[in-house]
């Protein structure tokens, strides 16, 4: 729906809507990173991992060979796929500072960061991408909130509160760790001025219509009765 009114507003194109789609969907998937035995985990560092290795090989010389290629691709993905991902298994716990609030900022913080100095998007591009990062983990967390309350019983299960948290005094080190980084995140930042400018800006949703005032798909009866006449 987010990404929907952008291009309806026309301040996003056809190929940065599917880029928020999928950074919104990545995002709601990150809360669960530390979960070991999630098939959810395993998808993601599957598909993280992809990419990566695409990237490191995109910058390799058009020289190298097929061959030479692959065994880089390969590599980059073997070393993030195993490696990385059993580093990453052993330092976490399940529903631990990764599934809490903060966590989400760092997402979000993060993915900006990454678009912008990586991917050379601009800062606009960037910093909406890192909103529907963190907007999907926050969507995540809620749910889950949601989910450990019991509306038929009207009575909070043992995970209630676990879901949608800033920190947790039992893992101060952690709670302390994620907010100094986030501190960091955000001096490394692109520029957020034209964002704010853009999505703050009541010009920017002034033609911007959720139900149409005639019929309904009128444009989309136009264009197919253009067809016909054609036909």
């Amino acid at each position: 729906m987010a990404a929907t009114m952008l291009f309806a507003s026309a301040v996003a194109s056809p190929q940065e809507v599917l880029l928020y789609v999928i950074l919104g969907v990545v995002g709601g998937l990150l809360p669960d990173i530390d979960s070991d035995s999630s098939l959810t985990v395993r998808l993601l560092f599957t598909f993280v991992a992809t990419l990566i290795s695409f990237l490191v090989m995109f910058k390799q010389r058009a020289d190298n060979t097929v061959m030479e290629l692959f065994i880089i691709w390969a590599a980059s993905f073997i070393f993030i796929k195993i490696f990385i991902f059993s580093l990453f298994t052993k330092l976490t716990v399940h529903r631990g500072i990764i599934h809490s609030i903060p966590a989400a900022v760092a997402f979000g913080c993060t993915a900006a960061i990454i678009l912008n100095r990586v991917f050379y998007f601009n800062d606009f591009v960037s910093w909406m991408g890192g909103g529907f990062v963190f907007s999907g983990s926050i969507l995540h967390l809620i749910l889950d909130e949601l989910y450990g309350f019991n509306f038929l019983n009207l009575k909070a299960k043992k995970s209630s509160g676990s879901a949608f948290k800033f920190g947790s005094i039992k893992n101060i080190k952690e709670t302390v760790a994620i907010y100094m980084l986030i501190a960091a995140l955000f001096v490394a930042m692109p520029s957020h001025t034209r964002f704010f400018s853009v999505i703050f800006t009541p010009q920017t949703y002034a033609d911007l219509k959720f139900i149409p005032s005639g019929n309904w798909f009128s444009q989309l009866f136009a264009e197919l009765g253009k067809i016909d006449i054609i036909k």
